[in-house]
């Protein structure tokens, strides 16, 4: 007797899906090695990894990482380099039966076409889990340094997989609409070009560009305390997960696939790519603003300070690591001075500035740069910290170590407050520009880099913000020659000397005869700097 066993048409359809399914996951595996090992792929990894390994062995790290600007500052090389790579070598990959001539030989496969455009989908996700590892490891490592300044915004870290996830699905998806491969290098030139459009405020509408590319270089002025962050991370990361999802669903689509849980996917993703995206541009929040106000107007309640021995620190919160590095600075400073004038009170605040009418990081006219002289000592004399030398939220590169030592330099030799702007002339001049470069090693790196590029003697300045003091350069000449000389050996003159060369008006020519070094003729009656007194 013989028993027929008729399938039902369920079953089989379910069996039909099971073995699709494995065959989909078993192609997306070989495609993900593939993928990997792609000359592309490896390419990218070692352009965005290489300069900052080189850094870290050649020394030239920097060992001061604000923490919040780290986790999205290296977003575009990351899009140039890893989503780059994701588009191209996903491209090929879907190309790669059309290349080859064997696309029609697929028909004659148990796989069908759209399973097959999920395969190459899914085989983007282990790069993309590359990248996340590998932004981690970058953060975390950063974060492990004792001057780490400020936390990580996980929404900011995982832009750097979305952007490989996106761009690897739309490099599918291209690869489906139109058989080129010269399509997908052209498409990351135009993200590219757009992102930069984004964040020039000259050209139309780009300020609505910048949030819409996979990644936006908006640079705050500087760095800011994590209060007064205003980059839309979170909403930006959503807006970043909607357009992938859009983007799977129209790679299957166009190869066939159906179904009311594609459309619905798909519907999905555009929904919150457009509500996300718009949410993008919603005004910067109450609690923003006021921070943004208090840090500028009122800062001490926003600040830490920590006073060693007779020199008191205020930092903000997230900066209170660097406190350390200020003070190795300020011993330098106080190393070549007389005793007595070492031992006197001494202030140093941090500040931030939130202007942004600056042309090459300075407020064009005195009387803004008065304005802001004006602020800081109301918020010194209010926190018991009066004649403050201000200090910003860079740090950690010699460029910034000589120009705040400069500026405690000035303090201690004239004691006059924040916000002098103005050239320092005479036997003053001669001393800000020795202590300056005599502080550290990195300081006196730091007084070459600037005087190599100074035209009219040497700028004692921070970079965030409009004030600053300059030491001309008759003076910085004879400077530099006390620099060559042991710094013991010029400061048993500076302290013998000291009332002498610290007083106002004391010409150049004096310190010449002390130091028994040559001093420059003095320029044309015209052609002359107007000094402060």
């Amino acid at each position: 007797m013989t028993t027929s066993v008729i399938e039902r048409p369920e079953a089989a359809t379910a069996a039909q899906a099971a073995n699709s399914r494995g065959a989909m996951l078993a192609l997306a595996r070989v495609e993900a090695r593939r993928l990997l090992r792609h000359p592309v792929t490896i390419a990218g990894l070692l352009l965005f990894l290489g300069p900052m390994v080189y850094q870290w062995v050649s020394g030239g790290a920097n060992r001061f990482p604000v923490l919040h600007d780290e986790d999205w500052s290296k977003q575009f090389i990351g899009l140039l380099t890893l989503g780059g790579a994701a588009l191209v070598a996903a491209n090929l990959a879907a190309l790669r039966a059309h290349r080859h001539g064997t696309a029609a030989q697929y028909g004659v496969l148990v796989l069908p076409h759209a399973w097959r455009t999920g395969a190459f989908l899914l085989a983007v996700v282990p790069f993309a889990g590359i990248v996340a590892l590998l932004v981690v490891v970058r953060i975390g490592l950063l974060a492990l340094l004792p001057s780490a300044a400020g936390r990580p915004n996980p929404a900011e870290l995982a832009v750097y997989p979305a952007v490989v996830l996106l761009l690897g699905a739309l490099g599918v998806l291209l690869a489906r609409v139109l058989r080129t491969a010269v399509l997908a290098p052209l498409v990351l030139l135009g993200i590219v070009v757009f992102t930069f459009i984004g964040v020039l405020g000259s050209v139309p509408g780009s300020r609505y560009l910048a949030w819409l590319m996979p990644v936006s270089v908006e640079e705050p002025l500087m760095p800011y305390p994590i209060d007064m962050m205003e980059r839309p991370a979170g909403r930006h990361l959503a807006y970043l997960a909607g357009l992938i999802v859009v983007l799977v669903a129209a790679a299957l689509a166009v190869t066939g696939a159906r179904g009311r849980r594609l459309t619905l996917a798909g519907a999905a993703g555009l929904a919150v790519a457009v509500l996300a995206g718009s949410a993008q541009y919603l005004p910067v929040s109450d609690a923003v603003k006021k921070a943004s106000l208090d840090a500028v107007e009122r800062p001490a309640g926003m600040q830490t300070c920590r006073t060693i021995d007779q020199v008191t620190y205020c930092a903000f919160d997230d900066f209170a690591p660097w406190i350390d590095g200020w003070d190795t600075v300020v011993r330098g400073v106080l190393r070549g001075v007389p005793e007595q004038e070492a031992r006197k009170p001494l202030a140093v605040r941090q500040r931030v500035s939130t202007d942004d009418n600056r042309s090459n990081g300075f407020v064009s006219g005195p009387e803004d740069r008065a304005k802001v002289a004006e602020v800081w000592k109301r918020v010194d004399d209010a926190a018991g910290t009066p004649n403050a030398v201000t200090v910003g939220t860079r740090w950690g590169e010699g460029e910034d170590e000589a120009g705040f030592a400069g500026r405690v330099a000035f303090e201690v030799v004239a004691r006059k407050g924040p916000g002098v702007d103005g050239v320092i002339c005479g036997t003053r001049g001669v001393l800000v520009g020795w202590l300056a470069g005599q502080a550290t090693p990195l300081a006196a790196e730091g007084l070459r880099e600037i005087d190599a590029s100074s035209t009219g003697g040497v700028w004692f300045f921070d970079r965030s913000f409009n004030t600053f003091i300059s030491v001309s350069d008759r003076e910085m000449a004879v400077a530099k020659a006390l620099l060559k000389r042991p710094a013991a050996e010029v400061a048993e003159t500076v302290k013998r000397s000291w009332a002498e060369l610290s007083a106002a008006g004391t010409p150049t020519e004096r310190a010449g005869e002390l130091f028994g070094v040559p001093v420059p003729p003095q320029e044309p009656e015209g052609e002359r700097s107007v000094c402060m007194e």
